[in-house]
């Protein structure tokens, strides 16, 4: 039986509301400003690559694998340590970890800004010296940002924390682009680069209660620090040694070869960038907070908290693999094209970024912070053997598949660390994996068909 004619608008308002509900959640919030920052992005690449040269996002591309390198050796895992430290409230603890925060990026900018000759010596591409020069700036200002921007995950701040990086990110693409219509070279994203880090590091301070920060020591506290980055700097320089990959292909590649793999990774960093976030600023507080006060309830909390946003990531990165050519033909003139493949391959390990994250970010939670080390340990031990076993079957391309399927072992050895706790359900696993399989079918079969029907497109 048909429900009455005055039902409809009835369940229409009722669906309404439960949307804009669903909207003013963190995970509703952080999603929505995930597709905000997936269109700014589009829109930037699309007036930027009009504007400037492949080459030039190969210039800022090498610019962005230094910087990772660069923060990675140093990483002493600033946000765990706060968001889970039971004296965070304090101000004079907060002042000494900040001390140490800031420390470290006037550290890094000098030794970036230093060495930047011989980094450009090395990869035999002189022409980034000077550019990666004037980038590492950007790790001085970052330095000097507020520890509000870390202090908010505890208080439950992270939509605020979402539309913020949304607002950054729509800020440094009027910045690049403005600039681009002016400069017409790489420069123009270097500018927009350093703005956005000045413009963050002042907001941190004007948007924040509690936000005010000053130099302080303590050495009680600064040992206790020490303690817990030891075993981060050590699973951070194995990442170290796994980001390689970026400047091995930044050697072997030309500037225009890796500005074409720099834009594949920028669109595919996007949803990557919703899973580091969604699971850092929705879920890791949640697990941390169950382990605190209900550790018998984590088994469930784990699957139950990311359920439903994890299936539309799955879905949403498998569209991504298979529709990779008509996204690129729709958005890029023909110079761009085989960008195409590399995005492909790379959205591989973005589709497993999400559940490999979200099971090191539990151990984190229950205090096992080596679950993070070993699990770049398989990483490192991935790409050991399958760099070289696909450089001698298919060259370069090789070793893009090599680092695109890298998330693969470290899938399998995150199922064998929940086993062990307990915890893994192989039916919630399985699904995430036929969602994404989905996905990719629909994706690919849409642009197939798209572009047999339109071939100029």
């Amino acid at each position: 039986m048909n429900p009455p004619a005055e039902a409809s608008p009835a369940g229409a308002r009722l669906n309404l509301r439960r949307l804009f509900a669903l909207g003013g959640t963190r995970t509703g919030v952080l999603g929505l400003t995930t597709i905000g920052s997936l269109v700014v992005r589009t829109l930037s690449s699309m007036a930027l690559t009009r504007l400037l040269r492949p080459s030039d996002f190969g210039i800022v591309g090498i610019i962005g694998s230094v910087f990772y390198t660069a923060s990675m050796f140093t990483d002493l895992g600033f946000q765990a340590f706060l968001v889970r430290h039971e004296r965070t409230d304090d101000r004079h603890f907060r002042n000494v970890i900040w001390t140490i925060h800031a420390k470290r990026g006037a550290a890094l900018f000098i030794i970036v800004a230093a060495a930047s000759p011989i980094i450009s010596w090395i990869l035999d591409k002189p022409s980034i010296a000077l550019p990666l020069a004037v980038a590492s700036a950007t790790f001085a200002f970052e330095g000097l940002a507020s520890l509000s921007l870390i202090t908010a995950l505890r208080r439950d701040k992270s939509r605020e924390l979402s539309l913020l990086e949304l607002a950054l990110q729509i800020f440094q693409t009027a910045a690049a682009i403005l600039l681009a219509l002016w400069w017409h070279n790489a420069w123009a994203m270097i500018a927009a680069m350093v703005l956005q880090s000045a413009m963050r590091t002042f907001l941190s301070y004007r948007l924040f209660d509690d936000s005010s920060q000053s130099l302080a020591r303590d050495p009680e506290i600064f040992r206790e620090f020490l303690a817990w980055s030891r075993i981060v700097l050590v699973s951070s320089a194995l990442t170290l040694l796994i980001a390689q990959n970026q400047l091995i292909l930044a050697r072997l590649f030309s500037l225009q070869e890796f500005g074409l793999y720099s834009l594949a990774i920028s669109i595919a960093m996007a949803p990557q960038r919703f899973a580091t976030s969604y699971v850092t600023k929705v879920v890791f507080p949640v697990y941390a907070s169950t382990w605190r006060e209900w550790p018998a309830a984590l088994g469930n909390v784990y699957y139950n908290v990311r359920r439903r946003a994890s299936a539309l990531y799955a879905f949403g990165c498998g569209g991504l693999i298979g529709g990779a050519p008509l996204l690129f033909a729709v958005l890029y003139d023909p110079r761009y094209q085989s960008a195409a493949l590399f995005m492909s391959i790379i959205m591989v390990s973005g589709a497993l970024l999400l559940p490999n994250f979200a099971a090191t970010e539990l151990l984190t939670a229950i205090g096992d912070i080596r679950g993070t080390l070993r699990m770049n340990v398989v990483r490192l031990a991935w790409l050991v053997v399958a760099i070289p076993v696909g450089y001698l079957a298919m060259g370069i391309l090789g070793i893009v598949i090599a680092v695109g399927t890298i998330e693969v072992p470290a899938m399998l050895y995150c199922w064998l660390l929940l086993h062990r706790l307990r915890i893994l359900r192989m039916r919630e696993e399985l699904l995430y994996l036929a969602i994404t399989g989905a996905g990719v079918g629909i994706g690919f079969a849409v642009s197939t068909a798209a572009l047999r029907l339109v071939p100029h497109l």
